[in-house]
């Protein structure tokens, strides 16, 4: 009896089910935006005593695409068909059987429903299938932060090999939902989302930690084979979205159907070592460039030595010494020369406010000791106590 009873149950539970199966229905997705990439299709009823197993699409249904995504019917787990055009589709290949459909005529339908009920009575009234619709984000997904954790060295045609660090962001675009739906997500309840695929620059999924790597070979691209100068590398976008995609695209493609669609730099900065040899490589340049700029920068620097040499007891002999090695790079130019007369000019005047000091001190001496008139007497006054001569 008990065994008749859970018979008669399952027959009639079977039955109910497969007939609530179908009614149509129809599927549709919001905007997935930036964070979600793949999202399992909500079925929207458009008779409210559907009652169907949500698992199973009844043939006939209706599903509306929306721009920026692309549908696929999943059908026991296996990509069957799919559209990455928006617009208004119909399910007519379903694998349940349906008595609505009117494809292959009431009876035939009819026999089919026998079977699938017969199927499900078999399994405790379970469906023996399963069918899904997922959307698939085809947007570009911005903003994908990136950095790197340590200086790269950079061949700079300017500076030659220095190291810098980089901060900036990419975006992606899905250009094959299938193969990112196998590969990537499968048969998932619900969604797959942006940070389930690529992490976060504190928590790096592997597609990010593979951008930032070949980063690193872009760079270099960048500096030995287009030789442009670091701090030009943020007006660059282009080519370093065309060295990624070198980089990328063919791997990423094949093996996750995604591709780079932009890159850009926000930031850039040279390590200590790196900005000191660009501070002495832009100085010489300038100098190099405009004579007067180094005439005015060896004055500058005279300048402060022969202060310095005045607070030191030995510091005049040392600082004219150094005036006369500088004297001999004369032939550098005519700014230099100019600067260099310009210094001994002001060598001369120094000398001069030197020895007045001496040569008053001398005439001072002089005057102490007197002096002969041609009288033969000797006088230390302005006139001659005997004769009375002044004194020549």
């Amino acid at each position: 009896m008990g065994l008749i009873s859970n018979v008669v149950g399952t027959i009639g539970s079977s039955v109910s089910s497969v007939v609530a199966d179908q009614y149509t229905e129809f599927f549709t997705c919001d905007s997935l935006g930036q964070n979600v990439l793949v999202r399992e299709g909500a079925k929207r009823m458009q008779k409210g005593n559907n009652k169907g197993n949500a698992e199973v699409i009844s043939n006939g249904s209706m599903i509306a695409v929306p721009e920026g995504t692309a549908c696929l019917m999943v059908d026991n787990g296996k990509v069957v068909d799919f559209t990455i055009q928006a617009g208004m589709y119909t399910w007519d290949s379903s694998s349940a059987p349906t008595v609505f459909a009117g494809n292959d005529g009431f009876l035939d339908a009819a026999k089919k429903l026998v079977t699938e009920t017969w199927t499900r009575m078999k399994m405790g009234g379970e469906i023996a299938t399963q069918q899904r619709i997922y959307f698939v984000n085809m947007l570009e997904i911005k903003d994908q932060k990136f950095g790197t954790p340590s200086a790269l060295p950079y061949h700079d045609p300017e500076y030659r090999n220095i190291y810098i660090r980089l901060n900036g962001v990419f975006s992606y675009t899905i250009k094959d939902p299938v193969k990112f739906f196998q590969t990537q997500v499968g048969n998932v309840k619900g969604e797959f989302t942006n940070a389930m695929f690529m992490g976060s620059p504190a928590d790096e999924k592997q597609p990010r930690i593979e951008f930032r790597d070949n980063f690193s070979e872009v760079l270099n691209k960048c500096g030995t084979v287009d030789k442009i100068m670091f701090a030009d590398l943020p007006s660059k976008q282009g080519v370093l979205r065309n060295y990624m995609q070198d980089a990328l695209d063919e791997e990423w493609l094949k093996n996750r159907g995604v591709v780079i669609s932009s890159v850009a730099i926000g930031g850039i900065t040279p390590d200590d070592k790196s900005r000191e040899r660009i501070e002495q490589v832009d100085q010489s340049k300038m100098f190099g460039a405009d004579p007067n700029a180094l005439a005015a920068a060896a004055v500058l620097g005279q300048t402060e030595a022969m202060n310095t040499a005045a607070g030191n007891a030995n510091g005049a002999v040392n600082g004219l010494m150094g005036m006369g090695m500088v004297g001999g790079m004369g032939q550098m130019g005519g700014g230099m020369n100019s600067a260099f007369q310009f210094m001994g000019q002001q060598q001369q005047a120094q000398a001069a406010q030197q020895a007045a000091p001496v040569a008053a001190a001398a005439v001072a001496t002089a005057g102490a000791a007197g002096w002969a008139c041609e009288c033969g007497t000797q006088n230390t006054g302005k006139f001659c106590s005997n004769c009375g001569k002044p004194q020549p």
